[in-house]
C-alpha cells in the first residue's frame, strides 16, 4: 500500500522544495534530506511506520550509522525511486534547539497521515491549522528523535 506521503518532500535549512525530480537548477538538483537521531534504527522504523518509507541502504561505521530512506511499495521498489531521500545519521545527543531544520512533507490526508505519526510514536505540535485564508492545512510535529517534520496538505 502506498503511503498516504507523496513522493514530494523537502529538506533541512532554508526549507529546500524536493519536488521529486523538478526542484533543480541546471546541473544542480537535490539529493535528500538529511536528520539526526541517537538510535538510527529506530528512528527509521519510525519514518517506516508513520510514512511509509523503506530503508534503501545503510553505512555502518564504528563511530556512525547512516540509513537511507525513500518511497516505494516495497524495499526494492524504494530502492529504484530516484527521488530525494531522508537521510537518518547519528547525533550525539536529541537536544535540537535548531527549530529551523526540518523535514517538510506533502500529505494527501492530514487526519490519517497524524493518526500513524502518533501511533509509531511522534508527536503533534498542536492541532494542524489551515494557512491564512486557502485551502492549505499545516501541522507540526515531532519525531521521537526531536527531528520536526512540517506536514503539508494542499
Amino acid at each position: 500500500m502506498m503511503s498516504l506521503i507523496t513522493k514530494s518532500l523537502a529538506g533541512m535549512g532554508a526549507a529546500l522544495l524536493l519536488a521529486a525530480g523538478s526542484a533543480q537548477a541546471e546541473g544542480v538538483s537535490v539529493l535528500g534530506a538529511r536528520i539526526g537521531a541517537v538510535d538510527v534504527p529506530a528512528l527509521a522504523k519510525f519514518y517506516e511506520a508513520a510514512f511509509g518509507l523503506k530503508e534503501v541502504n545503510r553505512f555502518q561505521l564504528p563511530t556512525m550509522t547512516e540509513i537511507l530512506m525513500n518511497f516505494g511499495d516495497t524495499a526494492d521498489a524504494a530502492r529504484k525511486n530516484t527521488g530525494p531521500q531522508v537521510v537518518i545519521m547519528s547525533r550525539k545527543s536529541n537536544d535540537t534547539q535548531d527549530a529551523i531544520p526540518h523535514l517538510i512533507l506533502r500529505v494527501t490526508d492530514m487526519a490519517k497521515t497524524v493518526a500513524a505519526l502518533k501511533a509509531a510514536g511522534g508527536k503533534m505540535d498542536g492541532e494542524p491549522k489551515p494557512f491564512g485564508k486557502t485551502t492549505t492545512v499545516i501541522g507540526m510535529a515531532t519525531d521521537p528523535a526531536g527531528n520536526k517534520i512540517e506536514l503539508i496538505q494542499n
